[in-house]
């Protein structure tokens, strides 16, 4: 059995896209699972997977893609930062904090770009205002390289001039990002699907995971713990070949930014999806 007819069998009972993941790196994640398990093929863990639904749950995050870059599809950062970021500062007043929460920040590129776009366009003219930047993954190697804030050239291609000069100084071969800017990002290991959330975020980011990898349920779960997670009129971005089907009626589109929309009111967010969800919408929603 090849890896694609692996993917082609065992995806779609997970709701997952099965095309997204044939890559190197789902590839060798599902390799060293079967290594561990003494497995000689992928028809072997295919079997194993049909018949142990606690090894099922676990695929997803076995394939995890950890591919990223500072600025990705810059021109939707550059919308952030001058009409969304600021709307959202305003709703709050000066007394509550901004709270941004990347979900899957892989090596930390996405967290520090929100990092350096509040240092670099936000920081002077909200000075009265604290800010707390969330980045979470599921993969601890992936968060070890986001903590050493190490990057080669490539991955800081797309950060403006300006804040490359003054935030990012070479170590060796590769660039360093300024601590000043790092220091803003609070780092921890989170599954979306389930573990607890956190309250309160202004801002999430989730873009190329649960709406690039899931379909069906899945997606439809991770749709409403996503909208769990914001505040009242909070904001969500996703990636530019994106979609909130099946779930957009959660968000609303935030007028003039594409791939951000605002979280509906509980009224307006669709009781026919919680019903679809059933118990699942209620799992891990503490703070």
């Amino acid at each position: 059995m090849r890896f694609d007819q692996f993917l082609k069998e065992i995806c779609p009972s997970q709701d997952l896209e099965w095309r997204k993941y044939r890559r190197r790196a789902a590839r060798h994640g599902i390799e060293r699972r079967m290594s561990e398990l003494n497995l000689k093929d992928y028809a072997a863990y295919l079997q194993l997977l049909q018949t142990d639904p606690e090894e099922a749950v676990g695929l997803a995050d076995r394939m995890r893609i950890t591919v990223s870059r500072f600025f990705r599809e810059r021109e939707r950062w550059d919308l952030l930062a001058r009409t969304v970021l600021p709307a959202l500062l305003e709703d709050n007043g000066a007394q509550q904090p901004l709270r941004l929460w990347s979900v899957g920040c892989c090596g930390g590129e996405e967290p520090y770009t929100l990092a350096l776009i509040w240092l670099g366009t936000l920081s002077a003219r909200y000075s009265g205002h604290a800010l707390e930047i969330l980045a979470t993954d599921i993969d601890l190697p992936s968060l070890e390289r986001a903590r050493n804030a190490v990057y080669e050239a490539g991955s800081i291609r797309e950060v403006p001039k300006a804040l490359r000069r003054r935030y990012f100084h070479r170590s060796g071969q590769r660039w360093q990002l300024a601590e000043e800017a790092a220091g803003l990002v609070r780092f921890t290991r989170h599954n979306l699907m389930s573990d607890p959330l956190p309250q309160g975020m202004d801002l999430v980011c989730c873009r190329y995971l649960a709406f690039t990898y899931y379909r069906g349920r899945r997606r439809l779960l991770a749709a409403r713990r996503l909208w769990q997670a914001l505040r009242p009129g909070g904001a969500l971005m996703i990636g530019r070949k994106e979609d909130l089907e099946p779930a957009s009626e959660l968000f609303a589109p935030w007028p003039g930014v594409e791939g951000v929309f605002r979280k509906q009111p509980d009224n307006l967010a669709g009781s026919g999806l919680d019903r679809r969800l059933g118990d699942d919408i209620g799992k891990g929603n503490a703070a």
